[in-house]
């Protein structure tokens, strides 16, 4: 992930720089070939996970205590939310990260979580990737056609911006904290259309549909 990542832009934000500011001992990998870079960051991390294992172990316990009290009401309320359309057949794991990518795994329903993140953030990030997985299947099953109007980029984008507008609304209030929910800086242009569009929608679908029609 993190030789991935290093020269990994989107809507806004580079997630290369935030990987060296994380980890300033990486910087000079940037220019070395895929094979010089891996053998690196491989050394790199397994030091660091050696280093910090304690640490990792706690806060692993923390982010499953805190998730565990909000988990049932989560998967309620967003199997609600598409209708009764069910989380599809998958892992459904979280990863402690040391790099805050938070990359989720659609084919096989993993994602990773930053372990630094603070506890509000963490819970929001994993809400944030779940959602993701039950989005995408409802888009593949229900809105297939509708959706292949929209390039794949435009795709990630309605992704993103729905979670958004979704987590940060009263339907999660009081499981998710809405100061956490931080959209990404090319996608705050949309973010007004969207809030609009989700007023005005008769239900999840719609709003989908009403998305796709924003950023065709």
């Amino acid at each position: 992930m993190t030789a991935q990542f290093l020269n990994e832009k989107a809507a806004g934000v580079d997630f290369g720089k935030g990987i060296v500011k994380l980890h300033p001992d990486l910087a000079n990998i940037v220019e070395m070939d895929e094979k010089q870079k891996k053998l690196v960051i491989n050394k790199y991390f397994d030091e660091y996970y050696k280093k910090h294992k304690s640490d990792l172990r706690e806060r692993l316990s923390l982010f499953r205590r805190e998730w565990r009290k909000i988990e049932k009401s989560f998967f309620g309320i967003s199997e609600s939310l598409f209708n009764g359309f069910s989380f599809q057949k998958g892992m459904y794991v979280a990863y402690l990260s040391i790099i805050d990518c938070n990359p989720r795994f659609l084919e096989s329903k993993t994602f990773q979580v930053f372990y630094r993140k603070d506890i509000n953030d963490a819970i929001y990030t994993i809400a944030h990737e779940l959602l993701h997985f039950i989005f995408f299947d409802f888009l593949n099953q229900k809105l297939s056609k509708e959706s292949k109007i929209l390039s794949e980029e435009k795709i990630w984008d309605l992704s993103e911006i729905f979670n958004v507008i979704l987590l940060k609304s009263d339907v999660f209030k009081g499981l998710i904290d809405k100061k956490a929910v931080k959209p990404y800086p090319d996608h705050e242009k949309y973010l007004p259309f969207f809030e609009k569009a989700y007023r005005e929608s008769v239900n999840t679908k719609d709003f989908i549909l009403r998305g796709i029609d924003i950023l065709k």
